[in-house]
This record gives C-alpha cells, sequence and structure tokens, in this order.
C-alpha cells in the first residue's frame, strides 16, 4: 500500500513539474520547425570545416617506474609497477581529435631488469589494466570510441567509463548523445590465490539521451539499460551459488528551466527496475512500456523490484546572495548500474543560504530535515535536522575559514556482486577551523603560518549504536613555510591526532620538516625532509615510532621534457612493552614526461588589412 501511494506521488511531482517547466514555452515549436526547414549549404558547411590549420598534434606523455621492498613486514604494495600514458589533439582543419592511452603493469619482481618482466607486460593478462580512447569532435558533433566515459544524469548513467562507442550531438537546441559498450571487465575466480576473489561476470550497457533546449533551459528524457553476461566466466561450477548475473533499467527525465529572471528550477526524475538474478522465472504482465510491465526491453521476474529517485532544486539569485530550497527522494530498491556507487533510502528537504564577496567575506549554509526507511522495512527509523556551513573571511594578508557539517549517507556498492548486499550508513559531524598568515620580508622572503583544527565524530550504523559505537578524532596541525630569493625554500610542521573507539584512546604525535632548493637556473629542484610519528595508547600495546624520510629531484631537461626521482624510506621501531612489528620499507620512483606540439602547416592569412591589425 505504501510502495502504491509513493509511485502515485510520483507520477503527481512529473507531471507538476512538466507543467512548471513547459508553461513557458511559446515559440518554441516554430524553433524546431525553423531548424527542420533549414536547407542544407554544402558548401558553406566544407568551407567552415576546411578553415583552421590543415594539420596540427599537441598533447603529453609520461612512463614511471615504482619499486617496492619491505623487511620485517608482509608485502603491503605491489613489488613493481610501471606506468606508461600519453594524450594527443590532433586536428585535422576544424575537426578536433583527442586520443588518450595509458598502460599499467603490476609484477611481483622487485626490480625492472628480471628476464620475466617484459614477457610479463605482453603476457600478463590479469593485472595489466589498458586505457585506450579517441574522442574526435567537430562543432556539435562529439564522437567516442575505446575506454571513455560520459553523463546522462546523476541517477542513470554517471561518468561511468565504459569500452565501446558513444556519440553526442547538439545541433541547434536539438540534444542527443547514446552509448554502448562494456562496463564490467568479467573477472574469474582464483583459487590459487591464499585469499581467492569474488568472481565477477562482465556487464554490458547502452544507452541514449534525447532532449530539447540550452545549457541553462533544457529538457531530457533519458533511458539507460545494463546487463550482466552470464556465460563470460569459464567455470561456471565454481561460481553457481557465488553471484548470479543481473539486469538494470533505469527510465529517467531531467530539465532546467529560468522562470523569471534570477530564479531557476532544475529537476531529475528516474525510475529503476533491477532483477537480481536473470535466471528466475519470468512474471507475465503486459499493459505498456512501463518499467513495472514486462516489454521488448526489460523483462519482469520473481527477483524484480522497482524504485524512484527525485531531486529538484530551486534558486533564486539576489546580487551577491543566493537563495535556495531543494527536495531529494531516493527510494531503498532503487538501483542504476550506471554509477560507482549512489545513497539509497533517504529523503531530504533543505533550504540553502549563500553569499560571495561581501566585503572579503563568503559562506554557504545548508540545513533541513532528513529520514530514512522509506518504505518500512527497517526495524529502526530515524528523523533528525542535517546542517553545513562553509565560511570564510580575508583581511590583508589574514585568511580565517570554518566548517561544519552534520549529513548522513546510506551507501551502496554495486561494482562487484559480492558487495552488492552490503549498506553501510555513515553518519559524520565534522567541525574545523583554520587561520593563516602570510608576510613578505623586507629580504624578499615569503613567510606563511598556519594553524588548523578540528573534531570528526563518524558513527558506521544508527541502527545498530551499541555494536557499532561512534569513532572520535581530533586534530591539530601548525605549520610554517618559507621562501628564499636566494632559491632556497622549507618548512617545518607539528602534528597531534587522538582517535577514541569503545573507550580506546590513541594518541600521535608528529613532527617533520624540509629543505630544498632549485639549482642551475631553476633546471634542477632538489629537497629533503622527513616527519616522525610517534602513536601510544594508554597501556602502551600499540605504540610505536615511525619516521618517513625522503629525497626527491625533479630536473627539466628542455622546456617540454622533465625527469623525476623520489626515494623514501619508512621505519617503524617497537616501544618497549609493545605488539607493534618493527619493519622498513623502501619505494623508489623515477618518471619522465613531456610534451609536444607539431605544426608542419601554418595558414598563412590571405587578408592584408587583418595581417596589418596583427602587426600592429
Amino acid at each position: 500500500m505504501y510502495l502504491k501511494i509513493t509511485e502515485n506521488l510520483f507520477h503527481r511531482w512529473m507531471i507538476l513539474i512538466f507543467c512548471l517547466v513547459f508553461w513557458n514555452t511559446n515559440g518554441h515549436s516554430q524553433n524546431i520547425e525553423d531548424l527542420l526547414n533549414r536547407k542544407k549549404d554544402s558548401t558553406s558547411f566544407i568551407k567552415n570545416m576546411l578553415s583552421g590549420d590543415p594539420f596540427s598534434v599537441t598533447g603529453n606523455y609520461g612512463l614511471s617506474l615504482r619499486s617496492y621492498n619491505t623487511d620485517g613486514e608482509m608485502v603491503r604494495q605491489t613489488p613493481l609497477s610501471s606506468t606508461l600514458y600519453a594524450n594527443a589533439t590532433a586536428k585535422l582543419y576544424s575537426i578536433t581529435i583527442p586520443v588518450s592511452f595509458i598502460l599499467n603493469n603490476l609484477d611481483n619482481f622487485s626490480h625492472p631488469f628480471h628476464k620475466e618482466y617484459f614477457q610479463g607486460m605482453l603476457s600478463n593478462q590479469r593485472n595489466r589494466l589498458s586505457r585506450l580512447g579517441i574522442s574526435p569532435y567537430y562543432k556539435w558533433i562529439k564522437v567516442h570510441a575505446g575506454h571513455r566515459y560520459m553523463n546522462f544524469s546523476n541517477y542513470t548513467l554517471s561518468n561511468h567509463n565504459f569500452l565501446g562507442a558513444g556519440i553526442e550531438l547538439t545541433p541547434g537546441k536539438l540534444r542527443f548523445a547514446a552509448m554502448a559498450g562494456r562496463l564490467v571487465k568479467a573477472e574469474p575466480i582464483d583459487l590459487a590465490l591464499d585469499r581467492p576473489n569474488l568472481p565477477v561476470y562482465r556487464r554490458e550497457g547502452w544507452g541514449f539521451k534525447a532532449g530539447y533546449g540550452t545549457n541553462s533551459d533544457f529538457i531530457d528524457f533519458i533511458l539507460f539499460r545494463a546487463k550482466d553476461d552470464a556465460n563470460s566466466l569459464e567455470n561456471q561450477v565454481i561460481t553457481e551459488g557465488i553471484l548470479q548475473p543481473e539486469e538494470n533499467l533505469v527510465m529517467a527525465i531531467k530539465g532546467q528551466k529560468v522562470i523569471v529572471k534570477n530564479l531557476q528550477i532544475d529537476f531529475e526524475l528516474a525510475r529503476s527496475g533491477r532483477t537480481r538474478n536473470m535466471n528466475d522465472d519470468r512474471v507475465e504482465r503486459s499493459g505498456g512500456l512501463s518499467l513495472d510491465y514486462s516489454n521488448p526491453i526489460f523483462r519482469r521476474r520473481t527477483s524484480t523490484s522497482y524504485g524512484n529517485a527525485a531531486t529538484a532544486n530551486l534558486t533564486y539569485r539576489l546580487g551577491k546572495i543566493q537563495l535556495g530550497a531543494g527536495y531529494q527522494r531516493i527510494d531503498p530498491q532503487f538501483r542504476t548500474f550506471g554509477a560507482y556507487f549512489f545513497n539509497d533510502d533517504i529523503e531530504n528537504y533543505t533550504a540553502q543560504l549563500s553569499g560571495f564577496g561581501i566585503k572579503n567575506f563568503s559562506f554557504t549554509g545548508t540545513a533541513g530535515l532528513q529520514r530514512n526507511n522509506l518504505d518500512g522495512s527497517r526495524q529502526a527509523s530515524y528523523r533528525r535536522f542535517i546542517s553545513a556551513l562553509n565560511a570564510n573571511y580575508q583581511v590583508k594578508t589574514w585568511i580565517f575559514g570554518v566548517n561544519y557539517s552534520n549529513f548522513n549517507s546510506t551507501i551502496n556498492y554495486v561494482l562487484s556482486q559480492d558487495q552488492d548486499s552490503l549498506k553501510v550508513v555513515i553518519v559524520t559531524s565534522d567541525v574545523s577551523g583554520n587561520i593563516s598568515k602570510s608576510l613578505t620580508g623586507n629580504n624578499g622572503a615569503m613567510h606563511n603560518f598556519n594553524l588548523r583544527g578540528g573534531l570528526q565524530k563518524v558513527n558506521q550504523n544508527l541502527e545498530t549504536p551499541a555494536g557499532n559505537p561512534a569513532t572520535n578524532m581530533y586534530y591539530a596541525n601548525l605549520g610554517y613555510n618559507l621562501r628564499l630569493k636566494s632559491d632556497w625554500n622549507g618548512n617545518i610542521n607539528l602534528d597531534y591526532n587522538q582517535n577514541s573507539l569503545s573507550g580506546i584512546r590513541q594518541d600521535r604525535y608528529g613532527i617533520g620538516g624540509k629543505i630544498g632548493r632549485s639549482l642551475f637556473k631553476k633546471k634542477l629542484d632538489l629537497a629533503l625532509g622527513t616527519q616522525a610519528y610517534r602513536g601510544s595508547s594508554p597501556s602502551d600495546i600499540r605504540s610505536s615510532m615511525q619516521t618517513n624520510s625522503s629525497l626527491k629531484a625533479n630536473w627539466k631537461i628542455s622546456k617540454l621534457q622533465a625527469l623525476q626521482f623520489q626515494l623514501n624510506v619508512i621505519q617503524n621501531t617497537r616501544i618497549t612493552g609493545s605488539s607493534t612489528d618493527k619493519f622498513s620499507e623502501l619505494i623508489a620512483s623515477i618518471g619522465f614526461n613531456g610534451r609536444f606540439e607539431y605544426k608542419p602547416f601554418v595558414k598563412k592569412n590571405t587578408n592584408p588589412k587583418i595581417d596589418q591589425k596583427d602587426e600592429k
């Protein structure tokens, strides 16, 4: 009964916002008619496309190697890793073609000269992560191919990486985008590991967005579908009972409208269907293209559930002040496979107030009410007041800042099937402040002092506070930075942290410093630093002393290339009576990066008047 009432309210929301958005759309039909009746001028099109330089390419590239060794401690990082990347943007007349590439290799050797290392770069497919993508565009046409990401909306496809193809078209006020590809790579179970990984099916998806309007005044309809390939894992017997292939379909409508001057509304409404096991029996219900019915796009099954999500914001700008009101509701059963993570089972009513540049004072504040247990399935529910404040004030060389937040998040992780049932309720209260002072000495030395501190309180589960007590953390930091005209620079800092959980308190004190200098006309930068921490508890069971020393070098080979080197030595010393292990770690990394620009053909301006202006 509750869900039925919720769905009716959701549908009324859609009708109400549609009326609000389109009440002032006079003349739009005429614009569409003019656009469709516009004659194509092929001569003008070719002339515009061939404007600009015939060919040019710019970009950057880099290669890095990282080695890790440890003594007296289990291996916490990959012994050897390498990364090769390149980004280039080619221009063919007025057509722009951006290309990106990245190759990561993880191996068990601690140095790059092992005879099997280079073989591993080619044959070790399981540990190699490759990214190659291209997104050429010309005016209102943009095409994606390879490893790319696109954004339709927060509740459908939200910057999720995929391997496939996509297109974006924005002729005039028409808006269209579409994609299809692999969202998640199949991951078979590896029983040879000490802790075998849980398998993951290959997940394929497609979707499109169609709408009309401008960036500040538009309406979009979105459809996104994703499902697992049950045949993507070789050993189906082992995976039986561990995971099931899932399916997801989301329909959404998103829009933004300037109602009157300085008054704007933006909204998104979405409804999703999710099937936890595609092998379950179908439930035949016919009656339309709604997600609630079986249709050619999405088949309703016994494990299918549906959910709604809605967001609406109304803002009004009055000079340097902005007022706003917001509403957000996400049902517990709402899911989208187009986002890496999202909140659910939450409803917020909020009011916002912000101001910028008011006599060196800026602030942003939010306050409202929040509740959960929207479907009544939880044993416990809550209603609470939520708020956030961020304020900054600057007077001459002083800067003062304060932050406060008290929000709740119920997070579901969706990438791996083993985490589908994981639900974490996190309540965080955060209060912090900072003060900084900058000044210049008589000899041109630059001084900066910074003091910051705060309190964080985290409760990981509201429903079982006794089993998940709050964690309190206090922190403070005092820092000083110095930069001299002689190219010397340095800093020193003091740190303090205190954590308490279930009556157990642990304190951590730290002190550190760094000194550096630029040599050879600032072509070589050297820096040497160290940081020391001492952790202690009342019983000294987990007390230890840890130091982290580093040496960094950056050599600018030319205006376009640079070479970096970094060496870190971490040592953990056991204090008398402590059970903490003694260990040391050595981390070395070297990298090379550069940028390039190639323009073999540069068009000369044939208009002498323009040439004369440029010379002046």
